[in-house]
């Protein structure tokens, strides 16, 4: 089933999303390595900037109607999502784009990372102790460790969704599944 294509508002805020996602998480590597403190400025005000883009990707999502696409949780998504899931060990690519199934699923995964990570990356950033945050204090030291380990944890889940993503969109075009005309400007 041919998926509809992207119109340029989805195709801007994916292209604009994959940008502050990935500049994020690479400044979170860099802090992650213990580094100057200007690293950890930049990565909150990238994570920041990559907050505002989730929230406008949820607000388009919900306002496109499509919720139930990226999150396919009921008795006949999931099993579309079962039977393409199947299908990949049969050697048959799942659907692309914006139909129900294993890609979309996985699409809803990744939103729901990534808007976790930028959730306990703000919450983080309120209670960094040592004048960083807002109500920062040395009490926050407990719930700063806390919410840096699910912070931590949600970036490794967020790096493998990522490849997994790329991975996938480069196999989907390379067998013939023209899923990079989604991010063209050009209507097709």
């Amino acid at each position: 089933m041919e998926s509809r294509p992207w119109d340029n508002g989805t195709r801007i805020l994916h292209a604009t999303l994959a940008v502050t996602v990935l500049a994020d998480m690479l400044a979170g590597v860099i802090v992650s390595r213990a580094t100057h403190p200007h690293w950890v400025f930049l990565h909150s005000m990238l994570g920041i900037a990559t907050l505002l883009v989730i929230i406008v990707d949820w607000m388009w999502t919900w306002a496109r109607n499509d919720l139930g696409v990226i999150f396919p949780w009921n008795r006949t998504g999931l099993r579309s999502v079962g039977r393409e899931l199947g299908g990949i060990f049969l050697g048959k690519l799942p659907s692309a784009g914006d139909v129900v199934g294993l890609s979309s699923f996985m699409h809803g995964i990744g939103l729901l990372a990534v808007s976790g990570m930028a959730v306990t990356g703000l919450l983080i950033y309120f209670v960094i102790p040592g004048g960083y945050g807002f109500f920062a204090n040395t009490a926050g030291y407990g719930i700063l460790t806390t919410l840096g380990v699910v912070h931590l944890w949600l970036s490794y889940l967020v790096w493998f969704y990522l490849a997994g993503h790329v991975f996938f969109a480069v196999l989907q075009q390379l067998l013939g599944n023209n899923v990079l005309r989604h991010f063209t400007l050009v209507r097709h």
